[in-house]
């Protein structure tokens, strides 16, 4: 909810101080003052302050775009969005606020309002990921409005994405990983070896626990979709390295401590050098940092590429593999061609030609 009244002042170079009072942060200006000190509320201000709140609770006119963004966000569908959601769509909300809040639905409804929203887009056209967030949840937005029956119609759904990448056949090679491993702390190390043996996203590498660690798989249900969503990848040998490697160094690291100072392993199979948890954010931080000065090119995401070439050596199928990482068969498909097959053609090759010489 936005807070009030809200005063600023303005530096000017040359001219004098302006102050402004606003009704609410973000609202319509009810005062404005030129130089002297910070202006105290009077009964006059006050009074305009109460006209404009009267026109909407909280400060918000209703038929507005904010009273749409307001009432979005305490409805059911936006309480339903997992938290890391809402937290990468609040800011956009904020900013489509800043935009638009006090245009009136009705402008919504006209459909010459696709050009205001494609030029607002177009402003982040240097940024096309930001540029596609900022249209998913304008759209978003829209549509509940929609079924609400505030707006007839969304003029946001069917804009094309700015950014196009498919990285679905970019894995990270041994050159890649030596080089990365010279300059990434252990814990960053491991996280790092954990998704490229088990095609984790960020948010469930970090978040995976011991307990979904099972004889065959690591089976666990993530916090998407209340709990809904259920990963289910099986145990590589490589994946069974790593996971002994995590204990063992534990194990060491407690054995060199006072009795008074040990701690268990935490109950995430990932942790930092507290032996905590990590956030996403944490996580990813500390991986970028330790990318900058590896020189590496490739991304955490492209270990999901590399998983998929683990599979494939180890005999999965690619329609097993498209399951397991949501992916379709072509993408599969395309990376097996790419580096498993050619891999084994190379090999066999050469195996030949020793032969020969033999």
């Amino acid at each position: 909810m936005v807070q009030g009244p809200h005063i600023v002042k303005k530096l000017r170079m040359g001219r004098p101080v302006r102050w402004y009072v606003y009704a609410w942060r973000g609202g319509p200006c009810v005062h404005k003052q030129v130089g002297g000190v910070r202006p105290s509320l009077t009964g006059e201000i006050i009074d305009a302050i109460a006209s404009a709140r009267s026109k909407g609770e909280g400060g918000i006119a209703d038929g507005t775009v904010s009273s749409l963004i307001v009432g979005y966000r305490s409805s059911p569908e936006w309480k339903r969005l997992a938290q890391t959601t809402q937290r990468g769509w609040s800011p956009w909300l904020d900013q489509i606020d800043g935009k638009f809040g006090r245009a009136p639905l009705a402008a919504f409804d006209d459909r010459r309002v696709r050009n205001d929203i494609l030029t607002w887009r177009d402003g982040y056209a240097d940024r096309p990921r930001s540029a596609d967030m900022a249209m998913q949840v304008l759209s978003r937005l829209l549509s509940w409005g929609v079924d609400r029956g505030r707006l007839a119609k969304n003029h946001a759904a069917g804009i094309d994405q700015l950014y196009e990448s498919n990285r679905a056949d970019i894995v990270w090679t041994e050159a890649d990983f030596a080089a990365f491993k010279l300059h990434a702390c252990d814990e960053v190390r491991e996280g790092v070896e954990l998704a490229a043996c088990t095609g984790l996203r960020r948010g469930d590498l970090v978040g995976v626990p011991w307990c979904a660690v099972g004889e065959h798989a690591i089976i666990w249900q993530t916090g998407k979709s209340r709990g809904r969503a259920r990963i289910v990848i099986p145990l590589l040998p490589e994946t069974r390295v790593v996971l002994d490697g995590i204990k063992a160094r534990h194990a060491l690291e407690m054995a060199a401590r006072p009795e008074g100072k040990r701690k268990p392993l935490p109950e995430t199979i990932l942790s930092n050098s507290m032996w905590r948890p990590w956030t996403p954010m944490g996580f990813s931080s500390r991986f970028h940092d330790a990318k900058k000065e590896s020189g590496v090119k490739v991304n955490l995401h492209d270990l999901r590429g590399t998983f998929a070439t683990r599979c494939m050596i180890a005999g999965l199928t690619d329609q097993e593999i498209a399951d397991i990482l949501g992916w379709n068969t072509k993408d599969v498909a395309f990376i097996r061609l790419k580096y498993v097959d050619q891999a084994r053609v190379v090999v066999a090759m050469a195996e030949r030609i020793s032969r020969g010489t033999k």
